[in-house]
Formats: structure tokens, C-alpha cells, sequence
């Protein structure tokens, strides 16, 4: 394939997917462009209109494809979801501004706000089944190719394959290390460090992929033929999610910022956390009730546990819990860890058993759906936790963490759900805990809050990990 035809591949698979991403997002616009008006008629009886509204849906397209929020490749969904949320509030704005200055029937506010509200939600959902589409058919994302040393691209690799919306496919691998059958995770070596794809568009490469050789001597030799080259620092660990390159003079650094440090944004965390659990009084109040009366009926017992929990500042606080043991749970826990070595080793590694023999009937079932922590709305509204955050640990297992994650942990307030739930919850152990907890805390911001709670309601739904 020559440049040419590879540029041309380029750029017609990105059209294609900038195209099916704006054809959802425009599809989401409408029908909430149509539903606002609805409304509208509804209450004062004026029929619907949607015609000074229209030009809504282009303006979004235009939007999106120049800030790259379609298609998005090589963004990850916390990023995604931010540049989609900025766009719309820019493109609702300018609506609104060209609408009051053209001095033309001023539409509803009800109808911008109930528009704009929807398509915050479902623009983002909208996109998910779009993209799964397009990998189905081989038509997301674009050839990738890979250098640098083995263990570098296995982890690339694994990487790109565990977030394929990510639009980076892995086609072939640069290497001078030796590898079985000519393939590495089932990618092709297609030669060493000096050697070019005329198929791939996008090259990941290690910031220093070969010693001695320069990088601009890198970029003229060798990857100058390639639309797009990702360089990889020699940061081996998980550790940033908001780090931004910066060009400082002839040098170029890498900005990360603190946001735990920004009050504005504590106070907007802590702001909408009150907000949600008042906006969702009507669905939460009754659920609380009923959950309160079956596990009254079924177990006969106190159906709210209390339980001293660490929060932030290291500071103990009582977590409200739908009681899921037994009266004499200690005991049984006792009994059991005294007659089985697996499961004490179990309890030892992870303070939890898979089968604990101290929940009840009803235990199993509120732990299963994760509706017995759905109390701990209580202590979000005193104060004491947030809808996420790090899981609040009770002394024991608090103590049993390394300093480098406990560290971390108190400077925020424990959550109801967070990272580490929804990325594996209690089958990831202790050791998911301490990396997705820091992680978190490190990397926090209200996108990725909007994230884990909608990753928390579908792993809810499917019952995933929870015991």
C-alpha cells in the first residue's frame, strides 16, 4: 500500500466512524429536541416544532469531528465523556445566543434544558451499541502498529484489547527481541526497530524505542509516514489519568494536575452528591422501605446495621447497612475459620468469604444486587461518605492495607460504590482494592464519577462480583 492509499484508508474509516457516531448522537439530539417540544405541548397545549431547533444537529456534527470527540479514537471513556458534555453546554449556548439575537420566537426554555438534560444522558449510551457495531463488522478503529521491546508491546497490546473502543487495533509489531513462530499475542513481527508498515496509520512507540538513535532522526527515517505516532513515556505503572503534554521551550513535560486540591471541585462533588440523593428521593425512599419490611418479615430481626468504618482523615464513623448476618455472626465466623483452613486462608487474604455461612437468606440477595449498602444514602447526606469514592473499611481490614494505600484513602471520603467495585468488586480482592482505590483517589474528578456510577448501575443489574 502506498502513502497515498494509506492516507486514503485513513481518512475514509475515520469518516466512516465520525460518521456512524454523529449519526447517534444527531438521532439522540432529535429525539430530544421532540420530546421537549412534547412536553411543551403537553402542559400549554402548542403544538410541536422543531424547525429553529434543527440546526442544533449540524453545528453538534461539525463540533465533534473537529475536537476529535468523533471519533474518538485513542480517547478513554473519561475523556470521552468530558469533551461530549463541553461540546453540547457550547452547542446549547450558541443555539440560545443566535436564537435571542435573531429576534425570532424565543423557543421554550423547558424545551433546551429537557434537550440538552437528555442528550448529556444518552448521547454517551447511544455510542456504546454504535462502536460494538462497527467491531462486530472489523469497520472500528484503524491498523496499529507497535514498537519497542516484547514486554512493552505485550502490555500495549493487552491494553488496546481490553479497550477496543480505544479505535487502536494492533496489526503488526517492531521488535529486535527474539519471538516464537514470528507473532507475540498473535501479532505478526514484521520486523525491527528500523522497519515501516505501509499498511498501519497510527504507530505506538516507546519515547526511547532505540538507544542511539534520536528521535527526530526517529520521526525522518522511520515514522514520518504514519498519520499519527503515540509516544509512550517510561511510566510503568497505572498511575495517571489527567496528565497533559506540555511544550516548554525545547523541552516536553508531562502536567499533572491535583484536582483533590481544587475546592471548586470538592465543593461540585459534594454539591452534586446532595443533589442526586435529593433528586432520587422518589425511587430510593420507598425501595429503603420496602427492603426495611422484608428483611423484618423474612429474618426477624433489626433490619439497619451499624458499623464503625474508617473515613476520611482516618476518622471512625457508623456506616448504616440492611443487616444481612446472622444474630450470632461473630461466633459462626469463629466456629468456621477454627474448622476450615481454605476458608480461613480466604478471610485472612481478602476479610471476606465467597460462601460466608453468617448471611442470611435475605443477606444473599440484598448483597448479591448490592441493595444492603443503599442505607449508607444517610451518611452521603451527613457528611460522612460520598456516592463514590474508596470502599469504607472497618478497622480490621483498614490495618491490613499497605501504608501507600492507606495513605491515599484518607484524604478523600468513602463512597457507596467505587473504582475498585466496578472493576472486579469483591472477586479483585485486597490487591484490587489498594490499586483501584489510589487510583481514584489520585485521578479524581467528576467525569470519572459519572463514569463509575454508570458502570455501577450495569454491574448492579448483572450481579456482577458482588458476595
Amino acid at each position: 500500500m502506498t502513502d497515498a492509499k494509506r492516507r486514503h484508508f485513513f481518512w475514509g474509516r475515520q469518516m466512516l466512524n465520525a460518521a456512524a457516531l454523529c449519526i447517534s448522537d444527531s438521532l439522540v439530539l432529535l429525539a430530544g429536541l421532540y420530546l421537549g417540544n412534547w412536553i411543551i405541548y403537553l402542559i400549554h397545549g402548542i403544538p410541536v416544532s422543531i424547525h429553529y431547533a434543527l440546526a442544533v444537529i449540524p453545528v453538534w456534527c461539525v463540533g465533534a469531528v473537529i475536537t476529535r470527540t468523533s471519533p474518538a479514537w485513542g480517547l478513554g471513556a473519561v475523556e470521552e465523556l468530558r469533551r461530549i458534555q463541553q461540546l453540547l453546554l457550547a452547542v446549547f449556548a450558541l443555539a440560545g445566543i443566535a436564537v435571542f439575537l435573531s429576534r425570532g420566537i424565543i423557543p421554550s426554555r423547558i424545551v433546551y434544558l429537557f434537550s440538552y438534560l437528555f442528550s448529556a444522558v444518552f448521547i454517551p449510551l447511544a455510542r456504546i451499541p454504535v462502536k460494538k457495531m462497527l467491531l462486530a463488522v472489523g469497520q472500528w478503529g484503524c491498523p496499529t502498529v507497535l514498537y519497542g521491546s516484547a514486554r512493552q508491546v505485550a502490555g500495549v497490546i493487552e491494553t488496546f484489547r481490553s479497550n477496543p473502543f480505544l479505535g487502536y487495533m494492533p496489526y503488526g509489531i517492531f521488535t529486535e527481541d527474539p519471538v516464537v513462530d514470528g507473532h507475540l499475542l498473535g501479532i505478526p513481527v514484521l520486523g525491527g526497530l528500523a522497519g515501516r508498515s505501509a499498511e498501519a496509520s497510527v504507530a505506538v512507540v516507546p519515547v526511547a524505542f532505540a538507544e542511539g538513535l534520536s528521535l527526530s532522526e526517529g520521526f525522518d527515517r522511520v515514522f514520518s509516514g504514519y498519520q499519527r505516532v503515540v509516544l509512550l513515556p517510561d511510566i510503568k505503572e497505572d498511575v495517571f489519568l489527567w496528565a497533559v503534554p506540555r511544550t516548554l521551550g525545547s523541552l516536553i513535560g508531562l502536567e499533572v494536575t491535583s484536582n483533590l486540591l481544587n475546592s471548586t471541585a470538592r465543593t461540585f462533588k459534594r454539591g452534586l452528591d446532595i443533589l442526586l440523593i435529593v433528586v432520587a428521593a422518589p425511587v430510593w425512599v420507598p425501595l429503603l422501605v420496602l427492603l426495611a419490611l422484608l428483611v423484618l418479615l423474612v429474618d426477624r430481626q433489626n433490619p439497619f446495621f451499624l458499623q464503625h468504618r474508617i473515613g476520611k482523615a482516618n476518622r471512625p464513623f457508623c456506616s448504616v447497612k440492611f443487616r444481612t448476618m446472622r444474630a450470632d455472626a461473630e461466633k459462626k465466623l469463629e466456629q468456621t475459620l477454627a474448622a476450615d483452613d481454605a476458608l480461613r486462608h480466604e478471610w485472612t487474604q481478602n476479610c471476606k468469604l465467597r460462601n460466608d455461612p453468617r448471611v442470611t437468606r435475605m443477606g444473599r440477595i440484598l448483597r448479591r444486587t448490592s441493595l444492603d449498602e443503599l442505607p449508607q444514602v444517610f451518611n452521603v447526606f451527613c457528611g460522612q461518605m460520598s456516592l463514590v469514592g474508596p470502599r469504607p473499611l472497618p478497622d480490621y481490614h483498614h490495618e491490613k492495607l499497605a501504608e501507600s494505600a492507606r495513605t491515599p484513602r484518607s484524604r478523600v471520603r468513602p463512597g457507596i460504590t467505587g473504582l475498585w467495585q466496578v472493576s472486579g468488586r469483591s472477586e479483585s480482592g485486597t490487591a484490587g482494592m489498594e490499586k483501584w482505590d489510589t487510583y481514584y483517589v489520585r485521578n479524581w474528578s467528576i467525569w470519572l464519577d459519572i463514569i463509575i456510577l454508570a458502570r455501577t448501575f450495569l454491574a448492579v443489574i448483572r450481579g456482577e462480583g458482588a458476595y
